[in-house]
């Protein structure tokens, strides 16, 4: 049996999804195995194993699913020459937490909602507390094997400049330029991540821009102004869903609530999730964490530090205006800040 231990720190001896644990399993036995998997982990594990994300992209088979050539931290800890995590400089960064962290037995038993044997947290979780793993082995690794990580520049994109010269009054201008300020800085700052000059933490820092700005692109072109005394933007669930596109993390909804919601915040949008009458919170996600297509809708109102309720009925009228013109191209246009649409009668 393999004693390997992956990039993020998952024992490859015992991982469910790897060669190990159902080599001397019939095939009832491992269907058993499976579901109960999916009962603790809420997901299956896939019928090809995995071949350890150790294994070079060069030699991995065609057919194989696992390990994800795209994982940041497999690309990251290659980047860098190192076995794992465990010998950088920036260990443990977020993007380790998110992924090694995910699981363990007080998470897993939180999500269920009741206690798990001592043989399933063997068989289904223990495998997976990379972080605990890797700090163990952080501990023998002498001083000079710590390895600096290689500095990556954050991409830009570029934001031009606010228009001249609006066709408004100069309180409705100076809404959309607060409009075009809260855009500018979500494409410009750091949302409050760390070490995003490392390769995992830039592209992650990417990623989560791209699905900040399609959350709010979504509800600004898609939502629905509601309240004249407190305005808020509202969309229910099937909008919202149906014009995600491809973006698949955001339906789950402990993203959108610690991620998206979060970063928000920070710039003044607050967000929040609500079940419509009748409906049970417990019952507006599937047992792996999905948002369902029916039963919750998103409230957003902006504080008044960004401009309250004039910069909000500026933002919906700047992206619906972006999308009546631009279709599906109009999104490009929006994450870019392009507002010379509003100089147009």
């Amino acid at each position: 049996m393999s004693n390997l231990v992956s990039r993020c720190g998952i024992d490859c001896s015992a991982c469910p999804w790897g060669p190990y644990p159902r080599k001397d399993m019939t095939a009832e036995d491992f269907e058993i195995f499976r579901n109960n998997a999916k009962r603790i982990l809420g997901y299956m594990p896939i019928k090809t194993p995995c071949v350890t994300c150790q294994t070079p992209d060069t030699e991995i088979p065609k057919e194989s699913r696992l390990p994800n050539k795209k994982c940041l931290i497999r690309r990251c800890v290659d980047k860098n020459g190192v076995t794992n995590c465990a010998y950088c400089s920036r260990f443990p960064c977020e993007t380790l937490n998110e992924t090694a962290g995910a699981w363990n037995r007080e998470t897993v038993e939180a999500r269920i909602g009741e206690s798990i044997s001592e043989e399933d947290y063997h068989l289904f979780v223990e495998p997976f507390e990379g972080i605990r793993r890797l700090e163990a082995l952080r501990a023998s690794i002498k001083p000079d094997e710590i390895v600096e990580p290689k500095k990556v520049s954050t991409s830009r994109k570029r934001i031009d400049n606010f228009p001249e010269n609006l066709p408004f009054s100069k309180e409705e201008s100076a809404s959309f330029k607060a409009v075009y300020m809260l855009l500018k800085t979500l494409n410009e700052c750091s949302l409050e991540m760390k070490d995003t000059d490392t390769f995992a933490q830039k592209h992650k820092l990417e990623n989560l821009r791209a699905h900040v700005l399609r959350f709010l692109w979504i509800v600004g072109s898609c939502g629905k102004l509601e309240n004249e005394k407190r305005p808020y933007i509202v969309i229910e669930a099937g909008k919202y869903l149906a014009n995600r596109g491809s973006e698949k993390r955001l339906a789950i909804w402990s993203f959108v609530r610690n991620a998206i919601f979060n970063v928000l915040s920070e710039v003044g949008v607050c967000c929040e999730r609500i079940a419509l009458k009748g409906v049970k919170k417990k019952d507006l996600t599937t047992g792996t964490g999905y948002l369902r297509y029916k039963g919750w809708a998103i409230k957003i109102f902006f504080e008044e530090r960004i401009g309250g309720a004039a910069t909000l009925k500026a933002f919906q009228k700047y992206t619906v205006r972006l999308a009546k013109k631009y279709g599906k191209k109009a999104f490009k246009h929006f994450s870019t800040v392009k507002m010379q649409i509003l100089t147009e009668n």
